[in-house]
């Protein structure tokens, strides 16, 4: 059965032989090739897709501190400057646009935190947002203007001023979430940290392949210069030489010559006409 299945696979000419080594480098650099490019776009893929949370989390940190800036302004023209009783509805309608906007903007970045390995990192973020915007309602829903006057009331001392509860209140608050903010913006580039990891090691895994198919392909190359030399090169080298010593000086040729394959038949034909020619010049 062993020898069947020797007989089966065994390759007996050097034109098989010749054809399996070329197919097989063919096939090896096929296969390595078809892994790096499937690697390599796996790679292009994940570094769009890093590129674009990146630009996603860069964005949204922008909307988040333009509507902040915007409410901001807001305050400072009603409760510093004391902005003028007919632009006072134009100026809540502004802040209450800041005020959504930034409500949105914060749960828009909470949900993206949500899928990373720190969700915790955008808790503080909604809760100073959640803070400087009840500020700004109060003072646009009046309730900073009716504390005030219940103070005046019940305090003989100087009456505080909306600049005051700016300066003492709101101001505070604004510069802590503009610290959030940025502080969210420098976290969400940080979580991108393992997925840069990841790309680090696709790029390897695309590049292993042709590593490996270099070595494999060195090798190969060193055992088919071994054999072709061993069993072609050196019997035509000596094949050569026994009919040329024939030739010349009448020696007898070497038919134990060790060959394998179609190089026993050339050098046994060669041998039958040798003895032929041998024969006919003796008769």
């Amino acid at each position: 059965m062993i020898k069947l299945l020797k007989n089966i696979f065994s390759i007996r000419t050097i034109t098989r032989r010749m054809r399996v080594a070329f197919m097989s480098l063919l096939l090896l650099l096929f296969v390595s090739g078809a892994i790096s490019l499937l690697e390599l776009e796996r790679v292009s893929k994940d570094t769009e897709d890093i590129l674009l949370a990146s630009k996603e989390n860069v964005d949204l940190a922008g909307s988040m501190l333009t509507a902040l800036n915007e409410q901001n302004d807001v305050m400072i023209t009603l409760a510093v400057a004391s902005g003028k009783f007919d632009d006072i509805k134009k100026h809540s309608t502004r802040c209450e646009e800041s005020i959504s906007h930034l409500e949105h903007s914060t749960a828009l970045a909470q949900r993206k935190m949500q899928k990373t390995e720190t969700p915790e990192a955008a808790d503080s973020l909604v809760v100073v947002t959640s803070r400087v915007n009840n500020l700004a309602r109060s003072y646009i829903n009046g309730e900073v203007h009716r504390a005030i006057a219940i103070s005046l009331l019940d305090s003989l001392a100087v009456a505080p001023t909306t600049h005051e509860w700016y300066v003492k209140e709101y101001l505070p608050e604004y510069e802590m979430t503009t610290q959030h903010i940025t502080e969210y913006m420098t976290g969400a580039h940080n979580t991108l940290g393992p997925e840069v990891n990841n790309l680090s090691h696709t790029a390897r895994r695309a590049v292993t392949p042709v590593f490996i198919s270099l070595m494999v392909m060195m090798v190969i190359v060193v055992m088919f210069h071994y054999f072709v030399n061993h069993y072609y090169v050196r019997p035509i080298l000596r094949i050569n030489r026994s009919l040329g010593d024939h030739l010349t000086y009448k020696k007898p040729f070497d038919g134990e010559i060790p060959c394998r394959d179609e190089m026993v038949a050339l050098r046994d034909r060669i041998a039958q006409l040798v003895n032929k020619q041998s024969k006919n010049t003796i008769e």
